[in-house]
């Protein structure tokens, strides 16, 4: 039932991006040429889409599963930072060099007299994904100073592999107020230890909080010390990959989530918290 129902929602999206003229790319261009001969018929079209998107978010507030039964995503980040930015533009201004998006690019390779285009945009598109980590990694230090890989859980919980001093003015900078420090200085180099990382963080007003997580240890203590930082606002937690700092999250967040939310919202992000099932089972129910 499940597959089917996918198969039915992506027809019917298909279908409807066809008949609003989504796909044509003459009619998208038109619309984004705020300057020339502008088309504002699709305005209406994405104003109609708003309706029933309105209908599925009041469906979907307060849940954590799906009609199906299937995990519903985690709530959506709020930060707003330069990538956001960035990233938008990019992907605007190819839109409207080509006149289409993903999910057009996908339906038109159904329709005659378009699926080459459709093709070409998808190929590019797949090769623009490709080379987006390791052009960040080359270009984004020089620019930004950080090459944090931050994963937010929740809007007011993200963690992260291991941060630096340079760091903290950017985690300042999106809003956090609270940092976790989740790993054992035994294994963290001299010059990123505990001491050298709280006093970096306190000077830029930033609470610091100590609770090292060895590898499996979720004792009671260093759950209710997560828990209660947790608790303080907006927080950045981090250990050597993060997964330390996401188990600790589902063990001691006091959201209301179930199991299978606290489970499914680390995995979207790499963390596969399933081996805590039972763990996760004893203090959630």
């Amino acid at each position: 039932m499940r597959r089917l129902t996918e198969f039915l929602a992506g027809a019917l999206f298909g279908l409807g991006l066809w008949l609003s003229g989504m796909t044509d790319t003459v009619k998208v261009q038109g619309f984004l040429d705020l300057l020339g001969a502008w088309d504002p018929t699709l305005a209406f079209v994405m104003g109609g889409a708003m309706l029933p998107m309105a209908a599925a978010w009041a469906l979907a507030a307060g849940r954590t599963r799906a009609v199906l039964g299937a995990p519903l995503p985690g709530p959506a980040r709020r930060d707003i930072g330069p990538d956001l930015i960035l990233g938008s533009v990019l992907f605007g201004a190819g839109w409207a060099l080509v006149g289409l998006c993903p999910g057009p690019a996908l339906a038109s390779l159904t329709y005659p007299g378009t699926r080459l285009a459709g093709l070409v945009f998808l190929v590019a598109m797949c090769g623009g994904m490709l080379a987006a980590k390791p052009l960040r990694a080359r270009f984004a230090a020089p620019l930004q100073g950080s090459l944090m890989d931050i994963r937010h859980l929740t809007p007011d919980y993200a963690v992260s592999p291991q941060i630096t001093p340079e760091d903290l003015p950017t985690l300042q900078a999106l809003g956090f107020t609270t940092v976790i420090n989740n790993r054992p200085d035994g294994e963290i180099p001299a010059a990123l230890s505990t001491e050298v990382m709280k006093a970096a963080a306190e000077a830029l007003g930033l609470t610091f909080v100590i609770n090292p997580i060895r590898p499996g240890d979720f004792s009671d203590t260093v759950l209710a010390t997560q828990g209660a930082a947790i608790a303080t606002g907006k927080v950045f937690a981090y250990c050597a990959s993060g997964n330390r700092s996401s188990c600790a999250w589902a063990l001691s967040t006091p959201e209301d989530l179930d199991i299978d939310a606290r489970i499914a919202i680390p995995a979207e992000h790499g963390y596969n918290l399933e081996p805590l099932r039972a763990m996760i089972a004893a203090r959630v129910g």
